[in-house]
């Protein structure tokens, strides 16, 4: 969506008490006024759209008890974190960033585990593999999705989903997340059983789980 510079004649009274509404939302005049001209017109902003889809997400998070939402730095990006069933609880943490002004990318999934512990961060590492491997399998054109994995850290391109609302989007990548921390905690609460029996269980709760809106990310 292109912008451009117009000139607009306004009461002072009414630029102060929007001035004052933009600086208690953290949003600048000229974001404040976009958004409420394009709600009242109709139209989608790509603010407008970032701030429905992370709010599902945050409806999910404040529902599902296992996670805790963290400090976001701005209106593209939503952080949580999660807990492993592994030695001391270690905490897993889910950014997802949206891209604002992209048509061929709805935006990124950052998984991150911060931990000196080398059996977990290998451990994690093969489940990073499985995961992918999961992914490739049984989501709609698989082979073709975008990841980058190094120690502690996936991240994934979320793909951009043709007819779907603000709402729709949202609501998969919460679903996405689920899913994944789903997978996750029941790969490692399987490991005291074995490595072999860890991956069956974690293949096992994903496939039993996946929906067809999740498929298409």
């Amino acid at each position: 969506m292109s912008k451009s510079v117009y000139s607009v004649v306004l009461n002072d009274e009414v630029v102060a008490a929007i001035d004052q509404l933009a600086a208690s939302e953290g949003t600048s005049r000229s974001g404040l006024i976009e958004r409420i001209l394009a709600r009242y017109a109709g139209c989608d902003t790509p603010a407008q759209r970032m701030s429905d889809i992370l709010g599902c997400i945050e409806q999910m998070a404040d529902i599902e008890q296992q996670f805790r939402l963290l400090f976001n730095p701005s209106a593209a990006l939503l952080q949580l974190k999660s807990a492993i069933p592994y030695k001391y609880n270690p905490t897993v943490k889910y950014a997802v960033e949206l891209y604002p002004d992209r048509t061929d990318a709805l935006g990124e999934l950052r998984v991150t585990l911060r931990s000196q512990s080398r059996p977990l961060l290998e451990e994690m590492g093969r489940f990073f593999l499985l995961w992918t491997h999961l992914e490739e399998h049984f989501f709609v054109d698989g082979a073709f999705l975008s990841y980058q994995l190094s120690e502690g850290r996936f991240s994934r391109i979320l793909r951009m989903v043709p007819d779907c609302t603000n709402e729709e989007l949202g609501g998969a990548i919460a679903e996405y997340i689920k899913l994944f921390d789903r997978v996750m905690r029941r790969y490692f609460s399987a490991l005291r059983q074995g490595q072999r029996e860890a991956q069956n269980a974690a293949a096992e709760s994903f496939s039993s789980a996946l929906t067809k809106s999740v498929a298409r990310l």
